[in-house]
């Protein structure tokens, strides 16, 4: 296409009425949309990095410990491979707690907060 062309559409569209209206809140409406998926983003990034650095932790003093007492170390990762149902489901459900504070409890409060 070329600029002339270009140019006489532009000049068209200014001139005639547009076919649809906005509501008065649209910019609220379309900020908060924004701020609330880039909220989202953020608190998910916090969420897994948290999650990480616990996990990076409890992996170093494990591995500390296990070069320090090796003999406790191996009663502890026996009991662990034979209980393995049970701490899956402590991991998890102390997963879970965190998941809520850092991402659910937040989105839930900026949305009763938006009106």
């Amino acid at each position: 296409m070329k600029n002339e062309e270009l140019d006489q559409i532009l000049n068209q569209s200014f001139k005639a009425e547009p076919q649809y209206k906005l509501s008065f809140d649209f910019a609220r409406k379309l900020s908060f949309s924004v701020v609330r998926r880039e909220q989202w983003k953020t608190d998910m990034r916090e969420y897994l990095l948290i999650a990480a650095v616990i996990a990076g932790l409890v992996g170093l003093v494990a591995g500390f410990y296990f070069f320090v007492d090796k003999q406790t170390s191996l009663s502890v990762f026996k009991f662990i491979s034979t209980n393995w149902i049970q701490v899956l489901l402590v991991i998890l459900l102390l997963n879970f707690i965190l998941f809520a504070d850092r991402v659910l409890l937040r989105l839930l409060f900026n949305r009763w907060n938006r009106g």
